[in-house]
Order: C-alpha cells, then sequence, then structure tokens
C-alpha cells in the first residue's frame, strides 16, 4: 500500500475545491503527510481584456489583479493556520500562471507523492475553451492525481436530459406507426 509523505491540494477556493481540501486534510492526517495548498492566479491576457472591456485601462487591470493575489494569500494563510491548529504541517503556496501547468510544475519541483483537486471549479467558458485543469492534471502528472467530485455535482447522461426524453417516445410512435403500415 502506498504511503503519502507530501501532498499537495490545488484550490480555486469553490465549493468543489473546498469539498476536495476536505480530502487532502483527512490523508494527511492518516498519513502523517504536509499538506501544500496550491492557489494558481490565471491572469487575462492583455488581447483579452482589451476586448472584455475597452474603457479599463492596464493600470487599473493590474491593480484589481494584485488585489485578487493579496485576497488569495489571505484565504491560503488563513487555511494553513487552521490546518497548522489541526496537527498538520501545512502551508500555502500562491503562483500566477496556467492551473494545470503551475500544479504540475509545483508537483515535480518539491517531489509531491499525491495531488488532490476537485473535478470542477471557476472555470465557466474557460472549460469550454480549453479543457478540464483536473483533466489535464490526470494526463500529465509526475505522481498520482485523486480528483474529487463534489456530491451536488451528479453525473447525468446526455440522453437522460429533459429536453431529449420526448424525442425516443415520438421515434417509437413512428416506429409503431410504420410497421402498422407495413402489416
Amino acid at each position: 500500500m502506498p504511503t503519502f509523505t507530501k501532498i499537495l491540494a490545488a484550490t480555486d477556493f469553490s465549493d468543489d475545491s473546498n469539498y476536495a481540501l476536505g480530502f487532502a486534510e483527512e490523508l494527511a492526517h492518516k498519513f502523517g503527510a504536509e499538506l501544500t495548498i496550491l492557489h494558481v492566479d490565471q491572469p487575462l491576457a492583455p488581447v483579452m481584456v482589451s476586448e472584455l472591456s475597452p474603457g479599463l485601462d492596464f493600470g487599473a487591470m493590474s491593480r484589481i489583479a494584485e488585489e485578487q493575489r493579496m485576497m488569495a494569500l489571505a484565504e491560503l494563510e488563513k487555511t494553513s493556520a487552521r490546518l497548522r491548529e489541526s496537527g498538520l504541517k501545512s502551508r500555502g503556496v500562491l503562483k500566477v500562471g496556467a492551473p494545470f501547468l503551475e500544479i504540475i510544475h509545483t508537483a515535480q519541483a518539491d517531489s509531491f507523492d499525491l495531488i488532490v483537486l476537485g473535478t470542477h471549479g471557476h472555470t465557466g467558458l474557460a472549460h469550454v475553451l480549453m479543457g478540464s485543469v483536473a483533466e489535464r492534471v490526470v494526463r500529465k502528472a509526475p505522481c498520482p492525481v485523486l480528483t474529487v467530485r463534489h456530491p451536488d455535482r451528479k453525473f447525468q447522461h446526455p440522453l437522460d436530459r429533459p429536453e431529449k426524453a420526448d424525442k425516443p417516445e415520438k421515434i417509437d410512435k413512428a416506429d409503431k406507426a410504420a410497421k402498422a403500415e407495413k402489416a
């Protein structure tokens, strides 16, 4: 059975990643492992900023980005302090860049035994355009990855969607009508 001495928990502070952090915390207690909480700030490219808000200057964007980083650092410190109070060796790390790349780089550079992250997060349109951070981490990670699905996220098969529910019935009626005509 594997043992873990260094666990990396990636967070975007969403409910999903907070739920995954609970698993990382339990594993760290069970194995006596060090738990590092990583948040990656992904800045908008200048082209995207100018297209999204033409009247906003880069100075204002820099100040907003810096405020977001300061809030993230405060949240990382608060979470790390709570974990240390529970008896864990814990620290928070803030990086700037592409989340999946920074997660993988951190895991490699610091020789982590396990990465823990939620299957969903604050992604929105980025998920559609770039794919899931969790999916990319699983594919490229240098160590095992535990992905945790929040219990409120239920799998729904595309054929089980309400707008699709009436289509099979229409097909069945058409098939029955065609069979009746042949008979």
